[in-house]
Order: C-alpha cells, then structure tokens, then sequence
C-alpha cells in the first residue's frame, strides 16, 4: 500500500514534523508536492472553472488543498490497490500502524476509512478491531481531510463528482449521498489532525463555509434516500434520536 504525504515545498518544517512520526511508527511513505493553487495544471484546473460571471468561493489555499488530493486520487484510480493520503499537520497514534496491518478485517465494501474524524453525531459500530477501536458508519460524516484510507474505485467515483467543484474538499466528502463513496471511520481515531498552525497558503475566508458554500447545489432527496439505504428505516430514527443528544448533552457540558 502507498503512503502519499501532502506536503508544500516552503513547509520543511511540516515535513519534518511529519518524516519523524511516520519513521517512529515505521511507516514508508511519499512525499507529494502540494499544489497551489494558483498555479494549476489544467488537467486539475478544469475541475474548477466557474460559469462566466460566477465569483469563485474558494481561496487559493482551499483550491490548491482540493487539487492536491485530486492529483493522489488520480494516480489510485489508475492502480489497484488502496493507499493512505495524509496531510502534513498531524499526531499519529500508535493505534495506526495497527490499523494497516489489520486492512482486511475492514467491511468488503469499503471506498474510504476517514482516520482523523471525531464524531460530532452518533455513529454506527460495524467492525471491532482489538487495539485500535470500532470501525463505524457515520450518521453524520464529519470534516477533515487529515488522513484517509481511499480504495481505487472510491477515488475513480470522487474523480467523477460533477464539474465545478463549488466547495472544500471536506465539505464534498462529507456527501456520499453526492458521490457515492462508501464511508467509514474509524473511532477513536487513530489520528490526531490540525495539530499544527495553518499554513498560510490561500488568504483569508470572507464567510464561514456555510455561507461561501450557498451556490453548490444541494441534494436533501438524495440525503434522505442515502440514510435511509445506509441505516434502514429504524436505524435512522436510533440514530438521529441519537445524535439530538449528544447535542443537547454538549450544549449542557455534560
């Protein structure tokens, strides 16, 4: 299995954050150059270009992020097996290279294992793996691309997402109802994310995502009909009961 590090080239200090963790836990990997994104080939550009007149959302950062896991999943597609995309801000556990070890114990129809995604809703235990945690399907897919296992025809599907891509990559993979993926996590995770400072790379946000995000189109239909595929009818109503209290027990601090 490849191991892509995500990695700008002014950022030696991240690379050598990350080079000494993954040596620790004995973990060979490739260093991938990070995209800017202002400066893309075309070949990634195009999975951006706007209708004429629509102002681009994205920054800079945000795109060249976006592209450069693009550019990793391109290189999986054409392969045939799966591989780890990391970014290069994180703590790695030692529960993760249990993890690799133990890939085939993951359930069969797996297109990508998010890493290092907390649960902010309830979550549905599949697989108990002894050492590192439950591998769980997601009511609700949490943020963050800090690492991810992604199979080669999980990453043929997100390549295939519809042109142009009108938001954070985090924020489209957190839509399987959008692109198919079959998602899941693994809890704890085994990775720590955004542990260190962000890497001025993109210019400041104007609006939080849920705003700058508003031209993307959105598919409750689709939601609806994914949750209720994924969990079944009485799994949807456990689940969501669920997840309201969570809520309402952290809006308490209990």
């Amino acid at each position: 299995m490849r191991v892509f590090l995500i990695n700008l080239d002014r950022d030696t200090d991240r690379l050598a954050h990350m080079d000494a963790q993954l040596k620790a836990h004995g973990i060979a990997y490739e260093r991938f150059a990070a995209c800017r994104g202002a400066a893309l080939p075309e070949t990634l550009r195009r999975h951006f270009d706007l209708p004429a007149g629509e102002p681009q959302v994205l920054t800079a950062g945000e795109i060249g992020c976006y592209a450069s896991h693009l550019a990793i999943q391109e290189i999986v597609a054409a392969g045939d097996a799966p591989a780890l995309v990391i970014e290069d801000d994180l703590e790695i556990g030692a529960t993760l290279p249990l993890l690799l070890d133990r890939l085939a114990a993951l359930p069969d129809d797996w297109d990508i294992v998010r890493l290092s995604n907390p649960a902010k809703a309830a979550a549905e235990p599949v697989v108990s793996l002894a050492g590192v945690g439950e591998v769980v399907r997601y009511w609700r897919v949490p943020n963050n691309t800090g690492a991810y296992l992604i199979r080669p025809a999980g990453a043929r599907k997100f390549l295939s997402l519809a042109a142009p891509r009108r938001r954070a990559i985090d924020e489209d993979l957190r839509r399987p109802w959008e692109h198919g993926l079959i998602t899941y996590g693994v809890l704890p995770p085994p990775v720590t994310a955004n542990v260190l400072p962000a890497s001025s790379i993109g210019g400041a946000r104007e609006a939080p995502g849920r705003q700058r995000f508003r031209a993307a189109p959105r598919h409750p239909w689709g939601e609806l009909v994914w949750r209720i595929r994924t969990f079944g009818l009485s799994g949807c109503v456990r689940l969501w009961l669920a997840s309201k209290l969570r809520r309402s027990r952290q809006r308490s601090g209990g």
